[in-house]
């Protein structure tokens, strides 16, 4: 009798995640870590859109090569206009939304992704590292896998 064998096709999530609280602009933020951290940060040619959602976040990479990690900053937050003239009811024909990338994560203005981290050690000097720059307000681990919204972060 032959036996058979379940596979989970469930995506592992296999980077470390750290939630930054900044009032930088996006560009700026690269920057800084790029001098902080010792990489190189640089803007994809394409944001990364939600089409249903009608929103993009600037998104810059980094690939590490020569220590196998692979790096990525993307903003939590898309602020828009929309046209509510039809509607009406509103005293201005134009209202400011805000989309989030994670949206249980609303607090946080910046995400960054890394792939190849070694261990918790390697995390802690990242976060340290990170803390010291200035108009960093906070910045911590945060576990993929407790997000409803984790697939956002899959590019």
């Amino acid at each position: 009798m032959s036996k058979i064998h379940s596979i989970d096709f469930e995506y592992d999530h296999d980077y470390a995640l750290i939630g930054i609280h900044s009032i930088l602009a996006d560009y700026r933020m690269a920057y800084f870590l790029n001098g902080s951290l010792n990489i190189h940060l640089q803007r994809f040619k394409e944001d990364l859109d939600f089409s249903s959602k009608n929103c993009s976040f600037p998104l810059f990479t980094f690939d590490d090569k020569a220590a196998f990690k692979s790096w990525s900053l993307i903003a939590n937050k898309f602020v828009f206009t929309e046209d509510v003239s039809s509607k009406g009811s509103n005293l201005f024909p134009e209202e400011t939304k805000i989309a989030y990338l994670i949206p249980e994560k609303k607090q946080i203005d910046y995400f960054i992704k890394i792939t190849g981290l070694k261990g918790a050690h390697e995390i802690n000097e990242t976060l340290h590292n990170i803390n010291k720059i200035n108009n960093i307000i906070a910045c911590y681990a945060i576990e993929p896998m407790n997000l409803k919204s984790r697939d956002n972060l899959i590019f």
